[in-house]
């Protein structure tokens, strides 16, 4: 148990020194593209409305598996079926039996590929200033295409380099009228007893606050403040911007979550969860409005997101990639455990075989060497 904890422990960026930063992860955050970011926004904002059941929304969810594959992941489109009531400023959303789905790439990891780290943003819309037979015009510029173009370009970065977890991009449906693609999805991970490290939910980053103009809020509960504090550590390690609870703190913690975005789902479920926002404790007042247009998207305050979440995502992944196949074979055998033993116990650690990464080649890395043996 002991030495799985520290795997996990490490896997986190626990055991990393507070405010080092690592070269490699800098050399891949420096690629952040803010006119890939501006594109994307715009983009999706073209789409006119993403809501619920419109062409539009469908649309909307092609694009994205199409981006997603054309970076070379596979694709899939989880199912998932709508029906809900609710009111806002006296106008009634009401959808029964309609069929929604999320938008899911995967990257398989290359020692832990059964663990796994999400990254989200929801890809729905919706304007509560107009009626539900309105919805024509609910451009959700900051909510949430901002979101959804800085998981795309973490995406576009992450496609080429090898992370030890499995990282999961999911793109959620029906999450305006109530987080319900996110909650199919983490109720059924929690029946397959999946195995996720952390989710992590990007929503609505386009505003600066006027209070913390170079500050965005970190979202959880208090089992999860160690993932907020790795998040928070890396927007200061490798962006512009801090996270900032307002009370002089990094992360905003309440009792169960502040209810308002894909990761209460994984909450919920009981799964480590970090909600990405704006400053929420001044939230802008376009927000689900038919006026949240593009000029409410501050682009380079969506890139330092991006910037800043790359970099926790990173680390909570396990980046760079390690591998048992030592030799290059492609295959985990008896030649990579010659090559193994040779390194077992040196006082000069050859990090290719500290698969656990406490900084020592001990026991702990040979029980990670035996799980991926004959693989």
């Amino acid at each position: 148990m002991r030495i799985f904890c520290c795997m996990i422990l490490c896997l986190l960026g626990v055991t990393t020194s507070e405010g080092a930063v690592d070269t490699d992860v800098l050399a891949l955050v420096e690629q952040v593209a803010s006119e890939n970011i501006d594109r994307d926004v715009q983009r999706i904002v073209a789409f006119d409305t993403r809501f619920m059941g419109s062409d539009s929304n469908a649309a909307a969810s092609v694009w994205l598996g199409d981006r997603l594959a054309d970076l070379g992941y596979p694709v899939r489109f989880d199912t998932f079926e709508v029906n809900v009531a609710r009111t806002y400023f006296n106008h009634s959303f009401r959808l029964s039996g309609l069929k929604q789905w999320n938008v899911i790439a995967t990257k398989r990891g290359t020692l832990f590929p059964n663990r796994k780290v999400v990254l989200g943003a929801h890809y729905d819309s919706i304007a509560i200033d107009r009626a539900q037979s309105d919805q024509d015009v609910a451009p959700g510029a900051e909510d949430n295409a901002s979101g959804m173009a800085a998981l795309l370009e973490i995406a576009r970065l992450m496609r080429d380099v090898d992370v030890d977890v499995t990282v999961e991009f999911a793109l959620w449906g029906a999450e305006e009228l109530g987080l319900i693609g996110s909650d199919h999805y983490a109720k059924q991970a929690r029946e397959n007893g999946d195995d996720i490290v952390v989710m992590l939910q990007v929503d609505a980053i386009g505003t600066r606050s006027p209070v913390f103009p170079s500050a965005f809020t970190i979202d959880t509960i208090n089992p999860y403040v160690t993932q907020g504090s790795v998040l928070a550590q890396t927007a200061l390690d490798y962006s512009l911007l801090e996270a900032s609870n307002g009370v002089g703190g990094q992360v905003f913690v309440s009792a169960r979550g502040c209810r308002c975005s894909d990761h209460q789902s994984f909450i919920d479920a009981g799964y480590p969860a970090l909600g990405i926002f704006q400053y929420i404790n001044s939230p802008a007042s376009h927000l689900n409005m038919s006026t949240d247009t593009l000029e409410h998207v501050d682009v380079t305050f969506v890139t330092g997101i991006t910037q800043a979440t790359l970099g926790a995502l990173l680390q909570f992944a396990g980046f760079p990639g390690q591998s048992a196949d030592f030799d290059g074979d492609g295959r985990v055998a008896f030649s990579d455990f010659l090559l193994f033993v040779q390194a077992f116990g040196a006082l000069v650690v050859d990090v290719r075989f500290d698969l656990d990464r406490d900084g020592v080649v001990a026991f702990g890395d040979f029980l990670v060497f035996a799980g991926a043996f004959g693989q």
